[in-house]
């Protein structure tokens, strides 16, 4: 299986982040992209990538810290995209939920990572949260349209126009609390715009709501696509994994 999305750099896992890796291996995930939040995060999750088989990088800043990056920061992140790890930008959007950093500057940052992500002919990892209205006419507007929509909180027409853009959409554990939207619209996209993602430490999926959520908690979300999708957790993890290669040009 292929986790589209982890923080494993995150502070929360600083006591035992090797036996994390190592729980994932031995639940069957043996594909990770390690998404950053910033510069310092950036620099991590590649040095996390080096010393581990499998895990890729998206370098970028986060909304939340869009306010902290620093004049040079889009020639840095270049310089760091250049690394054979880095297979994405970001995770990069807007966060109107938390509003951490001024919407302004959420915008600004937002637009300029996508421009970069462009010139670099990288896909980007695309966070939104209670911005859809604002997210989708901004990468519209610059005309990159490559990435994925990371725990796609969309209805049947934004996920349908975001399918049309282009973009892949990120399933995660929220599928496992109620997910009614998601629920809604999965039947009716392209299997092939499919990824399965945990977003861990946050957003841990049933049975282990409560709990700090860790990649190999990744099956848990591809239990419920495939119960969704009435196929298999196994034709599930091949698809999702193929389609996250493809995305990520990561060679099998």
């Amino acid at each position: 299986m292929f986790d589209t999305h982890t923080h494993l750099c995150h502070r929360s896992f600083r006591a035992d982040r090797e036996q994390t890796f190592e729980r994932a291996r031995e639940a069957g995930v043996n594909l990770m992209l390690e998404i950053s939040w910033d510069l310092r995060s950036s620099e991590e999750t590649v040095r996390f990538a080096e010393e581990h088989e499998g895990v890729w990088v998206a370098a970028g800043y986060h909304p939340h810290d869009a306010k902290d990056a620093p004049g040079n920061y889009l020639q840095r992140l270049e310089a760091l995209a250049k690394h054979p790890k880095v297979k994405a930008i970001g995770e990069i959007g807007l966060d109107y939920y938390r509003d951490l950093s001024p919407r302004d500057v959420q915008k600004r940052v937002f637009a300029e990572q996508i421009e970069l992500a462009g010139e670099l002919k990288l896909p980007m990892v695309i966070h939104c949260r209670n911005a859809m209205d604002e997210v989708l006419p901004i990468v519209e507007e610059h005309g990159y349209w490559r990435g994925v929509f990371h725990s796609a909180a969309a209805d049947k027409e934004q996920a349908d126009k975001i399918v049309q853009m282009g973009f892949y959409l990120g399933i995660n554990g929220t599928i496992t609390y109620n997910g009614k939207r998601a629920k809604s619209w999965i039947p009716l996209i392209p299997r092939e715009r499919l990824l399965i993602e945990t977003d861990c430490p946050y957003l841990t999926p049933v049975p282990h709501r409560g709990e700090r959520n860790e990649p190999g908690y990744v099956r848990y979300v591809a239990e419920a696509v495939a119960d969704v999708l009435e196929t298999s957790v196994e034709e599930i993890a091949e698809l999702t994994e193929s389609n996250g290669r493809n995305l990520f040009d990561i060679e099998a």
